[in-house]
């Protein structure tokens, strides 16, 4: 599947904090995308972002978008196999996300994503990474080794790190 602008946006926080208050006139998209935390011990199940995908080389947590009419459960289920192998079933409630703002790729987007993440546990399969798709790595990261790599802002805002970057 090719690139697709609006996969992982980034996003004006200020506008975020004002809901909907961007102007009328602007293109308005909304995106529903569903994520697995999948957790092994220590350590947490992450995805890094393919070249030429929006926000190349962030690990992200496996997931995203939503098929149109598809179940937000169904959903991480599915894009959890897709970029890890992995079978799993979700074990709780989701947290929500929601995010609003100017698309920084064309500031005459108005962007609103709203993300559930889901705690999953894997359940069969076997780890390996996607092909030619968004994301291209997949592995279990220690605590540790978090806080250098660069990540998404849905691993930053689920695990509590400093937000450093809006994709």
């Amino acid at each position: 599947m090719p690139a697709q602008p609006d996969r992982a946006p980034a996003f004006d926080d200020a506008a975020s904090a004002r809901g909907s208050a961007l102007p009328s006139d602007r293109r308005r998209v909304i995106r529903l995308a569903a994520y697995g935390l999948i957790r092994r011990g220590d350590a947490v199940l992450l995805c890094r972002i393919s070249p030429g995908y929006p926000g190349t080389g962030l690990w992200t947590l496996p997931g995203g978008g939503l098929d149109f009419g598809e179940e937000p459960t169904a959903g991480a289920i599915r894009e959890v196999a897709e970029e890890t192998g992995l079978l799993a079933r979700i074990t709780g409630e989701p947290q929500i996300l929601s995010n609003s703002g100017t698309w920084p790729r064309d500031p005459q987007v108005a962007f609103h994503q709203v993300r559930f993440v889901y705690p999953m546990e894997v359940v069969g399969g076997t780890l390996r990474n996607e092909l030619d798709e968004s994301t291209d790595l997949a592995a279990w990261i220690e605590p540790d080794e978090i806080d250098s790599l660069p990540l998404a802002d849905v691993v930053s805002l689920v695990l509590g790190r400093p937000v450093t970057d809006r994709a």
